[in-house]
């Protein structure tokens, strides 16, 4: 359904030129929930501005391509025609994402206006009382009348999915959704998610750095790491601890274990630029436990869903 071929984003100013995504490429089938894994400055919130068509000066895809339905995605008005219509996008923080001087109510109908644009605004207040109920939001008749700092995070992250619904999408974004919520009002976000992709064949996208959390919600896990894309492995495969590529068993070595006692595990050293250094080395070595001579003088390519010469 949405394929991204070989795509290259790269930040380019007078004093600086690096890659932010490096040769990256994946597909997300229709009516699957594909996850999206990697520590902060793995690339992941780029990727999905790419296939929104949201990049900014300095920053521009330089090389591949974004396809939906088969059809290339290249101009402004090729990404204005797919954004919002056809493919949505929700954020860690609704509350910055909301605006807090107008209900609820009338920002969901907005959008909804917004995408149709002969609907009645009785038809257009019955829609949003609809979407409400959808993302199983209490009370949807006084919820409408309520301003965002009335709500909870939880019920404003609800608020976030109704309005990413209201043009009915094929595909959702789900940007690190429940990144800013407690763990219990987490599990009532991924259990929505969940419902909606079943009951309404809705496709997601679903981006966390946390592994335990994507193997409860997606059918396969893309790990990327600096930009580029480490390792495509099933849900079922994580759980059972059968990845291949070191840097995708770091980080479930990373993940606290329940009465484990001393420190927490780390990955040793920090991201660095992926820039020219990095064409004919592994981009993972200067931080891997398994490194061998060969990932410092060849750049692995991605072979039976692993980018490595040494899988575990």
């Amino acid at each position: 359904m949405l394929e991204i071929d070989n795509l290259t984003v790269e930040y380019k100013s007078d004093n600086d030129n690096f890659y932010i995504l490096r040769d990256l490429s994946l597909f997300l089938n229709k009516g699957e929930i594909l996850g999206i894994a990697g520590e902060s400055g793995s690339g992941k919130s780029i990727l999905t501005k790419a296939v929104l068509g949201l990049l900014k000066k300095p920053i521009s895809v330089v090389k591949g391509s974004i396809l939906l339905d088969s059809s290339i995605i290249k101009s402004k008005n090729d990404f204005k025609n797919i954004r919002g219509k056809k493919v949505s996008i929700i954020f860690q923080n609704p509350q910055s994402s909301l605006n807090p001087v107008m209900t609820v109510g009338s920002q969901i109908i907005e959008t909804i206006k917004l995408y149709n644009k002969n609907i009645s605004k009785k038809d257009a207040k019955l829609f949003a009382l609809k979407l409400l109920k959808d993302v199983e939001l209490d009370n949807p008749e006084h919820r409408l009348n309520q301003y965002p700092h009335q709500m909870s995070g939880g019920m404003n992250q609800r608020i976030m999915i109704a309005i990413a619904l209201a043009s009915n999408p094929e595909i959702l974004i789900a940007d690190e959704p429940t990144t800013a919520l407690d763990v219990t009002i987490q599990k009532q976000i991924i259990d929505l998610i969940k419902k909606l992709n079943k009951e309404k064949g809705l496709t997601v996208l679903f981006i966390s750095h946390d592994l335990s959390l994507l193997t409860t919600i997606t059918n396969r896990v893309a790990v990327m790491y600096n930009g580029e894309l480490m390792e495509i492995i099933s849900s079922d495969d994580l759980k059972r601890n059968r990845e291949k590529h070191p840097y995708t068993n770091a980080l479930k070595n990373c993940i606290p274990v329940l009465h484990q006692k001393g420190m927490l595990t780390t990955i040793k050293g920090n991201i660095k630029k992926n820039d020219f250094s990095y064409n004919e080395k592994c981009i993972f070595a200067d931080r891997c436990n398994y490194v061998e001579e060969i990932c410092l003088e060849k750049k692995p390519v991605l072979k039976n869903n692993c980018k490595c010469a040494l899988s575990l």
